[in-house]
């Protein structure tokens, strides 16, 4: 019996040494790999001391380059604008206001200033005119940012505002922003197209307009009916009291309210977006200019640190690069 209970036990007692030299073994698999970070932090942390001296001198390089491209070359200033397409969907309008950005990147000046209507010397400081989508992150119905990189597609998360969208104008002269913009209006309005899709749709603006306003009278014109005449009819017969169901008119009450919301929906879209494009944000003149030399040296010392800590790299393992070079 004795035996019996020793051979159920030893199992268990197996059973726990080799948990414990499980945790035995995570323990130092653990206690190595830190000791390997460390290890691979200093060495790293030892090597950019010692190779500070070149790395400094990169980043100094760096700034100069910065300095010397921010001398020669010119300033420019950045500002959006959002518009309202009220005739055509945003991507036919976004694209059609594009063909600026493209006569600008071919330095077609002439055909930029008269598509503008502007003269040759009012777009000769024009950098660039773009037109972006405003996106939608969370499907909220609240704009969250422009894609001015066109990285954002349409998904379950990201939308595109349908209501608005953005256009940036880049000038070496910010005092020009108001003529741009009237320039940029001239583009789109001069359009035979979107004029004769604004006007159809101006058209039946009117007709809808009418059709409820008329529709609003017939409806007064029976509610007063059925609540005054009809009960007026029914209240008495030869001489003795009628009693009747009076006619339901909390229906008719809220079927004119309906008709009035529905009109006053359109006298508004008449009044205020009668236009093909509306402006929603106009143009904010720019308190810095884009190409500052703050952003231009941010971007020229990032390279020029990469490129001194690829150079150092290279100095301090040179020979084993070669040697591994010289095996293939």
């Amino acid at each position: 019996m004795t035996k019996e209970l020793e051979n159920k036990n030893q199992p268990r007692a197996n059973d726990e040494i080799d948990l414990l030299e499980l945790f035995n073994k995570m323990g130092k698999g653990i206690k190595r790999f830190i000791i390997n970070i460390w290890d691979i932090f200093l060495k790293v942390t030892v090597f950019f001391i010692r190779k500070s001296p070149y790395l400094i001198a990169f980043i100094i390089l760096g700034f100069l380059v910065a300095l010397l491209k921010f001398k020669t070359s010119d300033r420019y200033y950045s500002s959006d604008m959002t518009l309202r397409s009220n005739s055509v969907s945003n991507a036919d309008m976004i694209a059609h206001i594009n063909k600026l950005h493209f006569y600008g990147e071919e330095e077609n000046m002439q055909a930029l200033a008269q598509t503008l209507n502007l003269d040759s010397n009012e777009v000769a400081n024009l950098v660039d005119i773009e037109a972006y989508w405003i996106i939608d992150e969370n499907r909220d119905g609240i704009p969250d940012m422009v894609d001015d990189k066109s990285k954002y597609d349409e998904d379950t998360t990201v939308t595109h505002v349908s209501s608005r969208f953005d256009v940036r104008v880049k000038t070496k002269q910010p005092q020009d922003l108001d003529i741009i913009r009237e320039g940029i209006l001239h583009h789109i309005n001069t359009n035979r197209f979107f004029e004769k899709i604004n006007t159809i749709r101006l058209i039946q603006l009117r007709d809808r307009i009418a059709k409820t306003a008329t529709e609003l009278s017939e409806l007064d014109s029976l509610q007063n009916y059925k609540y005054f005449e009809e009960k007026q009819k029914g209240k008495f017969s030869e001489g003795q009291m009628v009693f009747l169901n009076e006619p339901e008119t909390k229906l008719y009450h809220g079927s004119v309210f309906e008709l009035y919301g529905s009109k006053q929906g359109l006298d508004r879209e008449l009044e205020i977006y009668s236009d093909i494009v509306t402006v929603l944000d106009n143009f904010t003149p720019p308190a810095q200019p884009e190409n500052s030399y703050l952003h231009i040296a941010k971007t020229w010392v990032i390279v020029c640190f990469l490129l001194g800590l690829i150079f150092v790299v290279v100095l301090s393992f040179r020979k084993e690069l070669i040697s591994v070079y010289r095996k293939y």
